[in-house]
């Protein structure tokens, strides 16, 4: 008896590791891929829509974006509005002037000429957004949405946000290398003026896990501490000024349950516990062919939004740090500014004086003086607070 038992644990690992299947999908998109469509129709904020294709699994390349296309928002009531191609594959438009009482749908021909409609959707107006809240422990900083509906009628929940983040490069540079050609007519150093200063930059970023919530189980229609975002602790993001702007939106039911589906399907899926992929039918379809799978869910609404700040200064012991991999190096005559400045992979600091005067050129490498190269820019949002 006592064998048969050390043999059972043996047992039950092989039989987990041969419930682990690969799972092949039994749809076979078309060489240009399903149609892919997120957004939201807005009548108090920028309506956003975005398009692109599916593709095969495992999905290791470029998600391919609809570039060309026309879109326009259609009223029950006959109104049209545009929306213009503001980046590959986005487009939007300014708040629209949508009237609660009347359903809305979205049109979208592509620029082979494919036609696609959603169905009419209610107009819903989701509730103000009682607070937006962070808590820090050791491991980082967690953020909370908080909100409620007295009339216990919105029930469905959805948020998305943009955050913002100031950081700062490793060293400050005063000064620019100008190369033979310029103004002065051969290789010099001068004063870097203020507009070209690259120690203060500014990053941005999407939520991009989809964030729902449902109160049907509740007596009263309240969301307490709906996670929005986790940020693990001496990241870049909270090292200097940290910004958040939460959109919330109110869902109708199906809407709910087709962006749950998407939740499970994209966000718990990988152990041999959860459940297999769902078909998505969302309420989008093509006029060209009818039977065509499109993956999204258009609805229309009134967003609530709330925006935050965060200083370094708030945080207890946040831990980031960024410097130079190596000491300055001093560049001691114009003779040495081919070999350091040329290729634009050093970057002039300061002057250095010694003793008996002038010695040289305090110097870095570009990666840690200049902060766009960490992919943000100089420019200053127009909401930054100071």
């Amino acid at each position: 008896m006592r064998s048969k038992l050390k043999i059972l644990p043996f047992l039950l690992l092989l039989l987990m590791g041969q419930c682990k299947q690969r799972y092949d999908s039994p749809y076979h998109p078309p060489v240009t891929g399903y149609l892919v469509v997120e957004g939201f129709i807005a009548g108090n904020a920028p309506t956003q829509f975005t398009l692109s294709r599916v593709i095969k699994l495992p999905g290791d390349s470029t998600i391919p974006l609809e570039i060309g296309a026309k879109l326009q928002v259609e009223g029950a009531d006959n109104s049209v509005y545009p929306l213009a191609e503001t980046a590959s594959g986005v487009y939007t438009a300014n708040s629209l002037p949508l009237n609660p009482a009347v359903r809305y749908r979205l049109r979208i021909t592509t620029r082979n000429g494919e036609t696609y409609l959603s169905n009419p959707t209610p107009y819903k107006t989701a509730p103000p957004i009682d607070s937006v809240n962070w808590v820090q422990d050791p491991s980082g900083v967690t953020f909370y949405v908080n909100t409620h509906d007295p009339t216990n009628a919105t029930r469905y929940y959805q948020w998305d946000f943009a955050e913002t983040w100031e950081y700062h490069s490793a060293e400050y540079s005063g000064l620019k290398y100008i190369p033979k050609g310029g103004s002065m007519g051969f290789d010099t150093i001068v004063e870097r003026p203020d507009s070209e200063l690259i120690d203060v930059c500014y990053q941005g970023d999407h939520s991009s896990p989809l964030l729902i919530a449902s109160t049907t189980r509740l007596a009263q229609d309240v969301v307490y501490r709906q996670q929005l975002q986790f940020i693990p602790a001496a990241s870049q993001k909270l090292s200097v000024e940290y910004s958040m702007i939460v959109r919330q939106h109110a869902l109708t039911d199906s809407a709910y349950t087709f962006l749950s589906l998407m939740k499970a399907n994209t966000e718990q899926l990988g152990t041999i516990f959860d459940a297999q992929p769902s078909e998505l039918k969302g309420n989008i379809h093509s006029l060209n062919q009818p039977d065509e799978p499109v993956v999204g869910y258009v609805s229309a609404g009134a967003v609530q939004q709330q925006r935050i700040f965060i200083s370094v200064t708030q945080l207890n012991q946040w831990g980031y740090s960024f410097n130079c991999e190596r000491p300055d190096t001093l560049v001691t005559s114009y003779s040495q500014f081919p070999i350091f400045y040329a290729d634009g992979a050093w970057i002039p600091l300061y002057k250095k004086y010694g003793p008996f005067g002038f010695l040289g050129w305090a110097t870095n490498a570009r990666n840690c003086i200049d902060c766009t190269y960490q992919g943000g820019t100089t420019t200053k949002p127009s909401f930054w607070p100071y």
